[in-house]
């Protein structure tokens, strides 16, 4: 069967965690695939002396390894850059996604992700930060983020596809295609992503006009008293489930005390992905 096993891997490895009068919920499960390819953070204590958690999906493609590496590293990568230094944390996201791509062609770094099952897969990011009551995320890829404000969904990440007109475009003058089926050569159907450095061969061009970018696109927002929670996931559960959908889904499961269910717990009912969700202030009252 390929790249697919014959029976789904239907193990699931889930969390739950309060926080600062907030709650996530966290699970994840192989499905059908070789190997668990996503990989996550959920680090509330990311920086306490800021009051800063992060949150991030990562979705391997053609393996786990660039995923796995991510969520080991990426996140002392972003404290360590001058940008979170200085407080400018959207510009810090931008850097951390370049920068931090840039480093997976070292040799060093091979190595290691050939320890972790391969080398120069590739795995798009979706990430969160949250400072006190101000949100930043980061995506470069097709997970997403979605916020519930007051049942209404408003969209926190946007999916880069190669027949976008301003991703269709960036392959081109990159000297790529995308091919009828939306695919950049034929191969990846999605145009942002770190690894994947076979797209990004264009010694003419920086690292975010080549074929494949993982300049992410930022998103910031204001935390609101009626805004109810998040979901971070990967595209498994988006290609069956409008934004809208995934909230109300959510929404119905938490809105009453009663049948309230942990967020895990509802993660694991819609979860052949990564998929996270953490309650921004309060439950419903």
């Amino acid at each position: 069967m390929g790249a697919y096993l014959t029976q789904p891997v239907t193990d699931k490895v889930s969390e739950d965690k309060a926080f600062k009068g907030m709650t996530y919920g966290a699970s994840s499960m192989q499905g059908w695939r070789i190997t668990q390819e996503d990989a996550h953070n959920c680090l509330t204590d990311f920086d306490e002396s800021s009051d800063t958690s992060l949150f991030a999906v990562y979705d391997g493609h053609g393996g786990s390894e660039v995923a796995q590496y991510c969520a080991l590293y990426l996140p002392k990568f972003i404290k360590n850059l001058s940008e979170y230094e200085k407080g400018d944390l959207a510009e810090c996201f931008k850097a951390a996604f370049l920068k931090f791509d840039a480093t997976l062609v070292d040799e060093e770094v091979i190595k290691e992700l050939k320890v972790l099952a391969g080398d120069d897969d590739g795995g798009d990011e979706d990430e969160s930060l949250m400072r006190g009551k101000q949100l930043i995320v980061a995506n470069a890829g097709d997970s997403r983020c979605v916020l519930s404000r007051d049942g209404q969904c408003v969209e926190l990440s946007f999916d880069h596809k190669p027949e976008d007109e301003i991703e269709k475009n960036r392959i081109e003058k990159a000297g790529g295609k995308v091919t009828a089926d939306g695919r950049v050569n034929g191969g990846l159907n999605l145009s942002r992503a770190l690894g994947d450095h076979w797209y990004k061969r264009n010694a003419d061009l920086p690292a975010e006009e080549q074929m494949i970018s993982a300049c992410p696109d930022l998103q910031t927002v204001n935390i609101e008293d009626n805004d109810e929670f998040i979901v971070l996931a990967c595209d498994g559960i988006w290609n069956y489930l409008s934004s809208q959908e995934v909230v109300d889904y959510v929404r119905e499961r938490l809105k009453y005390e009663e049948k309230r269910q942990k967020p895990s717990l509802i993660c694991e009912e819609v979860c052949n992905v990564q998929i996270l969700m953490f309650n921004v202030f309060h439950w419903f009252r």
